[in-house]
Formats: C-alpha cells, structure tokens, sequence
C-alpha cells in the first residue's frame, strides 16, 4: 500500500479539447475503397501466421510436471508431519 502524502494534490487542468483545422475536415477521402455515402472502408486484417505451439513452449510441459512433482511432494511431507505433530 502507498505511503500516505501530507502534501495536497496539484488541481489537473483540463486539456484542451482537439479542434481539427478546416483543411483536415475539407477533405475528401481519396482512397479506391471510398463508399458512396463518403465512408472509407475498414481496412482487411492481415491473415494471421500458424504457430506450433508444442515446439514453441516445450520446456513448459518440463517445468510444469516438475512444479506437480514438488507440490505432490510437499503435500505428502504436510502430511507425513500432521501424523508426526500429532
């Protein structure tokens, strides 16, 4: 948790709002995907490459058997104490 600041907080201004200049909104879309009614087309997502995720990630299969191992053998010793305390 943050340490509580005795110093009162600087008031934020607001920024000022965005105005874009006339010539920015004069224009008219130039593109071949111009639709009649003046809207430009959303552009095609490019196709998504194919990732082999077994050969990209398989040291995580090691480390997650090897964390179940450790965690199996930690129980068995929170166990194996309870008897002992007991």
């Amino acid at each position: 948790m943050a340490k509580k600041s005795r110093r009162a907080r600087r008031q934020q201004t607001p920024s000022p709002s965005y105005t874009p200049s006339p010539t920015a909104t004069a224009r008219a879309p130039q593109s071949a995907a111009a639709l009649d009614n003046g809207h430009v087309a959303a552009p095609v997502p490019a196709p998504r490459k194919q990732v082999d995720f077994s050969s990209e990630y398989r040291y995580v299969i090691n480390d997650l058997r090897s964390m179940a191992i450790l965690a199996l053998v930690m129980l068995g010793v929170l166990i194996a104490l309870s008897f002992l305390i007991r």
